[in-house]
Formats: C-alpha cells, structure tokens, sequence
C-alpha cells in the first residue's frame, strides 16, 4: 500500500481551516448532488460545521496529518444522498487516498447493499475507513460492515482523551467504543469541548489510525485492527446485549415493542432457506425491514437481511427470545422470519425451543406437494392452504401475511 498517499480524506459537510487554525488543505472538494465534483469555494473558512470540528479533533491527536475535505452533506439539512457517499469513496480511490474518517452513514435498510458495494470497493483498494455508528446505535452502513474500523461514543464519559476500549464480540459490527469529549481550541483562543456523541468519537481513533499506518505504511486493515486492539485500554471488552437506548417501534403495530415473528417450517426436501429469502425479500422491496435468522453462517448477508443467529447467542445459558431480542436491538426489525428445516436432525427440539420462548404470531407450514398452510395467532385463529405446482410464487401468500397483520392494528 506504499502508493497510496498517507493522508486523511473527511467526508463530511466540509472543513473550514482557520476556526481551529486547522492549516491547509490537500484537496477541498464538493460533490454535488448531481455528482458533479468542484473545488469548494467562497464559503467562510471560521465557519463551525460538523466536518471542521471532526478536523480539528484529527489535528489534536495527529497534528502532522495531511487533511483532504470532501463535502457530501447539505449546509442547511446536513444530510446527504447515497450516490454522493458512493462518489465519495470513488474519489478516495481515484486520488490514491490511504485513510477516510466518515462520522456518518445509513440506517436505511435500502441504502446498505450499494453503500456495502462502493465500502469493499474502497477497501480492495487500500483505503481505510474508520466510520461512526448512527447515534441510535443501530445496524449502520457502513460502519457495522467488517471492512470498516466501526465506533461508537462511550455514553459514561468514563474514558479520557485518546482513549478507547476494543470490543472483543461486537455482533453489531462496532469493534471500537471511545472518547467522544475533546478539548479544542479556536483561533480566538476560545476553548470547547465537543460533545460526547459518536460523530466525535470517531475522528480520535482516525488520528490514533493514522499514527499506527506512519510507522507500517504498509499495514493491511486487520493488521491495523490488532494493533488498535493491542492499545486499547480495554482489549477485549464484551459490549452489553442491551444498548442503553433500545426502544424501539414496530411497523405494523406502534404501540408494540416487539417485531412480529413469522416462523417458517419446511417439512419438505426443497430447501425452506431459499423460500424465506423470497419472502424477506418480499417484505424489503415494499418498504418493510425484514430480517430473516439462520443457523448456517452460510446464509448471512446482513445487507440483505439475513443473519446468523448463532452470532447473538450472549451465553451457553440465553434462551432463543434473549438472541431474537439483540438482533430486534441491532437491526431494528419490522419483522422476523424464522426459518426452521424440519427435515434435519434435531430440528424438532430447536423448534419447541423457539415455540417456548417466542410468541409467534404466524407459523409457514411447507409440504412435499409445494402445499402451504398458514396459521396465525390472531383472535381469529385463521389458517389458508397456498398450493404451488412448480414453484413458491409468493405474492398472493405475501398479501394474505399483510391481510393478517391488518387485523392486529384493528
């Protein structure tokens, strides 16, 4: 990676340079919504943004670090479009860029697929992104992606200045939590303190970043990730399976704290798995985030909804409900779908578990003859035989699941 220039691009809503006496910048680019790319002019350079204090926290810890401002993000809603992050990261590999400090993403399930494409295009390429998690602490694209230095804030302000604990397991895909509270000085002489949120806590561990790939300039992204680990205050911290705050709504029914569950049992040789994936698909394309659980780690495609739900077993002792309810805390689910194979060895015992601890509110029976029988929980207690002659066409089985759930909000 010795061709890549070892400098910091941040992709934000831009750097103003003289509010934090940050200096000159290598580039100081804008991307349009239209993508076009112009060198950013005419704007005040004492100006505060959300960009030029995540610069001015990378000049604290790195200040011999070589900064490039990218803005993506408007300066009133300050926010930004998918395809301009994805132009974004184009750019970084177009200009050879070895490091990116990102303090944004997607929580929009319908962004992942193409924001994780443009990520491990990037990545292929060198270039290092250390990403915020969204303030929610949510499933976040793309700092949840293992390509990505993930991090999130340390809500307790217990951590200092350049500190950070390495999260050992880190189902949600955010290996670091750190300190989001800086000390900054302006040009004025003026001092602040940033407030402890993860679009700060990520600009520290890019300096921190930064410093470790000087001294390795050829360090590879897990190379890098053990030497973070390997500094951390704490490096093999295990995060609580419960965020601090994890309310959460359901689609289908806002006054509900849980994601309906729909359990699929395939009593048949043609595989349930990709029935399941249909349906889940079903569910995204019309605007519902389906997640689908898997016992095969195979199958997981967590962009696409599909997770394995051996990864958020906490213990030897959770119960199924403990791991339905991480993935509901990470992914934040409009509804569940359980696939169950009843065909395999021990499925049985796996299905009385899940049947034990969970409230399922509509059970997907699959037969050798392509014959479907659904039943839901609902007071009506309602079941309907779908019969395919050739293959799963779901629409009309999709529609009667919406029908069902129509009757839970009456």
């Amino acid at each position: 990676m010795s061709n890549l220039q070892l400098q910091i691009a941040v992709i934000d809503d831009g750097i103003n340079e003289e509010l934090y006496k940050i200096g000159e910048l290598k580039s100081n680019i804008q991307i349009t919504p239209e993508l076009d790319i112009y060198e950013r002019v005419g704007y005040d350079p004492f100006m505060p943004s959300h960009g030029t204090t995540c610069a001015a926290i990378i000049k604290k810890y790195a200040p011999d670090a070589v900064l490039s401002s990218v803005k993506i993000l408007n300066d009133d809603s300050h926010r930004g479009m998918k395809a301009q992050l994805i132009r974004a990261l184009e750019w970084c590999v177009e200009n050879k860029i070895r490091l990116v400090n990102l303090s944004l993403g997607t929580i929009d399930y319908r962004d992942f697929v193409e924001v994780e494409k443009a990520s491990k295009y990037a990545s292929e390429n060198g270039v290092i992104i250390v990403a915020a998690c969204n303030n929610r602490n949510i499933f976040t694209c793309p700092a949840s992606l293992e390509n990505i230095i993930g991090v999130n804030c340390d809500k307790s302000e217990e951590l200092k200045e350049r500190e950070y604990i390495y999260n050992s397991i880190a189902v949600d895909g955010i290996e670091i939590t750190a300190c989001g509270s800086h000390k900054l000085e302006r040009y004025s002489g003026e001092s602040k303190v940033t407030s402890a949120c993860n679009s700060f806590a990520t600009p520290m561990v890019t300096a921190l970043a930064y410093g470790i790939i000087k001294n390795n300039p050829s360090i590879c992204l897990n190379e890098l990730k053990e030497a973070l680990k390997r500094k951390a205050v704490k490096p093999n911290y295990i995060k609580p399976s419960q965020p601090e705050n994890s309310q959460r709504f359901c689609y289908f029914n806002e006054e509900s704290t849980e994601a309906p569950i729909l359990a699929v049992y395939n009593y048949c040789e043609k595989k349930s798995d990709d029935f399941s994936k249909k349906l889940t698909d079903r569910f995204r394309i019309d605007g519902y985030n389906a997640v689908a659980t898997y016992r095969d780690e195979s199958e997981k495609d967590l962009c696409n909804g599909r997770v394995d739900i051996k990864s958020y077993v906490a213990s030897e002792k959770s119960s199924f409900k403990e791991s339905i309810q991480r993935i509901f805390n990470i992914y934040d689910p409009d509804i569940i779908i359980v696939p169950i194979n009843m065909i395999e060895d021990n499925q049985l015992a796996y299905a009385k578990e899940i049947e034990s601890d969970l409230d399922i509110d509509i059970k997907i029976y699959m037969y050798e003859t392509l014959k479907i029988e659904v039943t839901s929980t609902n007071e009506a207690k309602e079941t309907k035989i779908f019969t395919f002659l050739n293959d799963y066409k779901i629409d009309d089985l999709y529609n009667y699941i919406l029908s069902i759930f129509d009757t839970y909000e009456e």
